[in-house]
């Protein structure tokens, strides 16, 4: 953990969040699979690996008020939370790591934008998924964003398994079943393509 702890800590201190990879100027994909899974303002949120998104100030503008955001940099949260200005005291900032987070209370809509896809050890993937199945309310959905096989096999230095539905459902816990899968093209910064997989996932007895 110390060693993606120092990783991550190092991108977000010395780069422009702007510039890096996987910079979005507005969450568009995210937003349209909150509609998609008809997300409301009154659920609980928890937004894993947000780095210095804007979808925490996108959905605090529709509404929600149960936010948690959840990143192993403490410095990039710092960045969310000075950003939101006056509403940066509304979510709740968790300085973790995803495979050790300390969370207990239920969730009705986790997001993962591209943390599972990081992953490279499957303890660290069985963590992830335990944890998900744990907090994951019941009639609560998850969205996990990963690089399709289409997609990059390493970003920001580090190596990534890259996801399709078989993968994916290979690392569900019985708990937990695939609802659906989007295919998404985000444009870097730089002008290049990379393909993801967004996946909504389910308790299975819904």
């Amino acid at each position: 953990m110390n060693t993606r702890k120092t990783h991550w800590e190092k991108v977000y201190q010395t780069k422009d969040h702007k510039k890096v990879g996987w910079y979005q100027e507005s969450p568009e994909i995210s937003l349209k699979l909150f509609s998609k899974v008809n997300a409301t303002p009154e659920q609980a949120v928890i937004d894993v690996g947000c780095g210095a998104s804007y979808l925490a100030d996108n959905l605090l503008e529709k509404g929600f008020k149960k936010i948690t955001l959840v990143d192993i940099s403490s410095h990039v949260l710092e960045t969310v939370r000075q950003r939101l200005g006056g509403k940066g005291d509304m979510p709740i900032y968790l300085a973790e790591d995803v495979t050790r987070l300390p969370v207990t209370e239920k969730f009705d809509i986790w997001h993962d934008r591209a943390v599972f896809h990081f992953l490279t050890e499957s303890l660290d993937r069985e963590k992830y998924m335990n944890t998900l199945s744990n907090i994951l309310s019941a009639n609560g959905r998850a969205i996990i964003g990963t690089f399709s096989l289409n997609g990059p096999n390493s970003c920001s230095g580090l190596d990534v398994v890259q996801y399709d539905e078989d993968k994916m459902i290979n690392e569900l816990p019985d708990s937990l079943e695939l609802e659906s899968t989007v295919t998404d093209i985000h444009i870097m910064p730089g002008g290049s393509e990379q393909e993801y997989k967004y996946f909504i996932i389910k308790n299975r007895d819904i």
